[in-house]
Parts: structure tokens; C-alpha cells; sequence
């Protein structure tokens, strides 16, 4: 009896051509793709404190890490006045350029800290919202530090500017561009007769400087156009950096019980002059300079100092002195107090008094230089004209002083 041996039947050529086909496609799938090449343009470093990273440019984009203050990232790319940056733990996100310092300010951020280390403190100040805290004495400046709220820091310093466009040191960044090609100049042939030569320039009439005059005339009375100007103030924290905020944003924490003598005007500084007791609660005197003008070249134009009288259970102003052009540093002590003042020829004095607890009396004045550790005199000046005072200024110059 014969058996038959069953073979399978041989795979056709076409099969073979199809599997050799999808088998590399299939090998491949398993290896991950490689991921962007990025090049670095550039360095920086964070400023704030916090400083988030989004994922795109908007501001309504997620937020993909935070990095603190001083990581150095590198910039990849640019949108512009956004940065693409990487940080140290190769994370790329998206941030403000404004947000971020260079290396070079990073540098001057620490001398300034160290310079001002021991700078009088003219009151301690706080805010009541998130403030943003400058590189320089411009609000479009770089950012640095945030103020929290309800944070205490000292101010040290003041200074009133034009509002203009920051200048200062920026991030360097490598223009990624291209570059537009320049096209070759085809060179002309010289005719074979040259043109004639050109008339002679004509001589200025003998009026010519009447001519060149305008011949519109100014209006009488317009009055001229005013430059915004910013008010701000050098601040030191509890860490020691130093740095400028906006003045219309910080509060000095003066009393309420003192501060509702203020009459309207701005308080620039404040310093306790001894203390006294009441019915077992201690009671501070307080010293205080004040401003009354608006954007004013110098830092106050009045001091007064309170006294608490524990027989009336007050306070009452123990001394007065108005129509000051004053600057910071104003230096006090419990029972003693010195202000710098200029005269009508711009030149500084020193003015000292001395404080028993009751009374204020003058030493008198000697010519004022300014010491290593404290912010140079800012907004040398003379007086503003008495155009740009209210008719209430002109008014309280007038009358006598009220206590």
C-alpha cells in the first residue's frame, strides 16, 4: 500500500516582496525619534523669585516648571519680547524678556546690595499688593525681585526721572536672521565724452536770516507740554538686596494716630525719637518729613516732630520747619536729629538739632559730604516756579504754622 506525503504549498514570490517590504517599517517602530536640535543663542538669568516657564508665548498658556531667582537658563530662541529658554534640568519653556538679567547685572545687583548694606533707613514701608522691584531707576527696567504683600522692607533712597524707554544693559542675544544678500553692482561704461561740468552754486541772499526765521508765532499763554515723569524709591528687604520700586506704590507704616496729622501731604520718611508710658501702654515720639508737591526735585520740603503729652493723652507737634528743600538721608537719633537742606545758591547744608523730650533746639549749620555708605544726593535742583503750585499750596505758604 503506498502513502502520500502532504507538503505545504511554497509561499508565492509576491508574499516574499510584501514581507520583505513591511519588515523594516516593523524593526523601526520599537526606536524613539529623535528629539529637536536646539541652538544656543544666548544666556540669562531668572529674576524674580518665582519665575514660571510657560509652554507658548500667551499668557494663557500653561505653566510647565518655576525656576528661582538667579538659575542661569539658555536662550534657544526668540518671539518678540518672549524668550524661549532651557533650564538646567533641560526643561523649555517660554518667558518675558523683561523678566529676565544678564550676567553683567546679576554682578551689579551684588554690589549694590553690598554697598548699601548699612545705609540709614529713612521708615520701614509695605505694600498691599505683589510689587515689582527694578534693576535701575526705570520702570521699564528688568525685574528681580517681587514685593509680596504685606512684606516689610526699608527705604534708603529717592529719585524723580522722565519717563523714557530703558537703554541700560540688556541680554545678549545672537540675531538669528538671515542676512540680506547684496547684489553685485554691474559697473557702467564711461561714456567716451564726459557731461559738461555743473553751474555754479548760487550766493545766499543778503536777507537770508529773516528768510530762515519761523513766521509762526507762539501762543500767549499755552502752557507747555508736561513729560511724564515716574517717582520712585531704592528699597532694601529683610535679605539685603536693594533695588527701585514705584513710590505711589509702597505705604510707610507711620501710626494712624500720628498719620491723620499729615494735612494732605505725602510722608517721605518717619523715625522714633524716644518713647514715653500711658496707663501702661507705650507711646513713641515720632520725627517725620513730608512733601506737599507733586514730582518735586527733592525728597521733602517739611519736617515736624510729635511728642505724646501723657497729661491730654495726645499728640502735639513739639517743632515745625516748612519751605525746606530737603534730601535723603535724613539721620536721627532719640535725642538728636540732622537734615540736609539746600540754599538758594544749590549749595548743601547740614542742619542739626537736638531733641530733650519736650523740646527741639538748633545747633545751627555746617556744609554737608555725603558719606561712603549712602546713596549719592538725588535731584539736584533748584526750586520749582511758583507757576507750578496750586493756588492752596500758595495759600498754606502764606499762613502761620498750626500746631
Amino acid at each position: 500500500m503506498k502513502t502520500h506525503c502532504s507538503r505545504s504549498p511554497r509561499p508565492s514570490k509576491a508574499l516574499l516582496y510584501l514581507i520583505l517590504a513591511i519588515l523594516p517599517g516593523l524593526l523601526s517602530c520599537n526606536k524613539e525619534k529623535p528629539g529637536p536640535v536646539y541652538r544656543v543663542i544666548g544666556e540669562a538669568f531668572a529674576g524674580p523669585n518665582q519665575l514660571p516657564l510657560r509652554q507658548d508665548v500667551t499668557l494663557r498658556s500653561p505653566v510647565i516648571t518655576t525656576v528661582q531667582h538667579g538659575e542661569r537658563l539658555e536662550v534657544l530662541d526668540r518671539r518678540r519680547r518672549f524668550l524661549q529658554v532651557r533650564t538646567k534640568a533641560q526643561v523649555i519653556g517660554w518667558v518675558d524678556i523683561r523678566l529676565l538679567i544678564s550676567a553683567k547685572q546679576m554682578d551689579q545687583l551684588d554690589e549694590l546690595a553690598k554697598h548699601y548694606k548699612n545705609a540709614p533707613s529713612m521708615g520701614r514701608a509695605t505694600v498691599f499688593d505683589v510689587l515689582n522691584v527694578h534693576t535701575d531707576p526705570n520702570r521699564n527696567s528688568p525685574t528681580f525681585l517681587q514685593i509680596q504683600e504685606k512684606e516689610q522692607f526699608d527705604v534708603i533712597g529717592h529719585r524723580v526721572v522722565v519717563r523714557t524707554p530703558y537703554q541700560g544693559e540688556t541680554i545678549e542675544i545672537e540675531d538669528l536672521s538671515p542676512k540680506p544678500q547684496v547684489r553685485k553692482k554691474r559697473h557702467k561704461k564711461e561714456p567716451a565724452i564726459p557731461p559738461p561740468p555743473p553751474p555754479p552754486t548760487p550766493k545766499l541772499p543778503d536777507n537770508w536770516l529773516d528768510m530762515s526765521r519761523s513766521t509762526v508765532e507762539a501762543e500767549p499763554g499755552k502752557p507747555v507740554e508736561a513729560k511724564p515723569m515716574d517717582d520712585l524709591s531704592l528699597i532694601r528687604n529683610k535679605d539685603g538686596r536693594v533695588g527701585w520700586v514705584v513710590t505711589n506704590a509702597i505705604f510707610l507704616e507711620v501710626p494712624d494716630d500720628v498719620a491723620q496729622y499729615a494735612e494732605g501731604q505725602r510722608i517721605t520718611s518717619y523715625f522714633p525719637m524716644g518713647e514715653v508710658s500711658d496707663d501702661g501702654k507705650t507711646y513713641n515720639h515720632w520725627l517725620w518729613t513730608t512733601q506737599s508737591q507733586k514730582y518735586a526735585p527733592f525728597e521733602f520740603d517739611g519736617i515736624r516732630l510729635f511728642t505724646y503729652n501723657t497729661r491730654r493723652h495726645r499728640y502735639e507737634t513739639a517743632y515745625r520747619e516748612r519751605n525746606l528743600r530737603g534730601f535723603f538721608p535724613v539721620l536721627a537719633k532719640p535725642n538728636e536729629f540732622q537734615v540736609i537742606v539746600e540754599d538758594d545758591s544749590s549749595k548743601l547744608w547740614l542742619k542739626s538739632y537736638t531733641f530733650d523730650g519736650n523740646r527741639v533746639k538748633s545747633l545751627g549749620k555746617q556744609p554737608y559730604k555725603s558719606p561712603d555708605n549712602a546713596p549719592p544726593v538725588s535731584n539736584r535742583s533748584k526750586p520749582l516756579p511758583e507757576t507750578d503750585m496750586s493756588w492752596f499750596e500758595k495759600l498754606m505758604k502764606l499762613l502761620p504754622g498750626r500746631d
